[in-house]
């Protein structure tokens, strides 16, 4: 999404193929409660966000410390899968640089499953 565009307008337009009562994991930018009883009703989504200090909505400690760990362990994920890649990525077009974007997870998963 361009920079001038919202967090939650770019939430709004993803393909959420997910199953039933999966949790969404999201920074504190889509704190927008609408949207959140949205996703719980229509889709049966729990979309957790980090509550801030004067949030409408109550801040259960337990659910704070988990949604942190959570956060913290996808930022690591994220962070090793981006070292794989090169400075650059070369591609002619869209279908090129999506396999090349597939192999570096692919490369990632393999990483993982035999190297500890």
């Amino acid at each position: 999404m361009p920079g001038a565009c919202s967090d939650l307008q770019g939430l709004a337009e993803l393909a959420l193929d997910l199953p039933e009562m999966a949790e969404l994991f999201a920074r504190g930018g889509y704190n927008f409660y609408e949207w959140e009883d949205y996703l719980q009703e229509t889709e049966n989504l729990k979309l957790q966000v980090p509550r801030k200090k004067n949030s409408k909505r109550g801040r259960e400690p337990y659910l704070e410390i988990y949604k942190s760990l959570m956060r913290k362990y996808i930022e690591t994920t994220i962070g090793e899968i981006s070292k794989l890649f090169p400075k650059k990525i070369h591609a002619t077009n869209l279908n090129g640089f999506l396999l090349k974007i597939a192999l570096f997870l692919f490369a990632y998963q393999i990483d993982k499953a035999f190297v500890q």
